[in-house]
């Protein structure tokens, strides 16, 4: 799926993007805004390791709505698993 953007979450430290830690909501919405230029059908994906980095993945959701991205182009896993809103 070319049109997936992937957010990754490992740790409470961040958000990683395409092999850069994005460490703010702000950034997150910025990098998403960027990408969204040139995709604009894009699907956000926040996809976290364990629960536990509740900071990071609430990062990257408020992020990630900020940029407009709600509703079927927005997913969240954890672990494998979809998060249910």
């Amino acid at each position: 799926m070319e049109n997936l953007v992937i957010l990754r979450i490992v740790d409470n430290d961040g958000v990683d993007l395409n092999g850069v830690k994005l460490r703010s909501a702000s950034e997150v919405t910025q990098a998403l805004e960027k990408i969204a230029a040139e995709k604009a059908d894009m699907i956000i994906s926040v996809e976290a390791t364990d629960s536990k980095w509740y900071e990071s993945i609430g990062m990257a959701i408020y992020g990630s709505q900020r940029g407009g991205f709600l509703d079927r182009r927005f997913r969240v896993l954890i672990d494998g698993q979809p998060l249910e809103f």
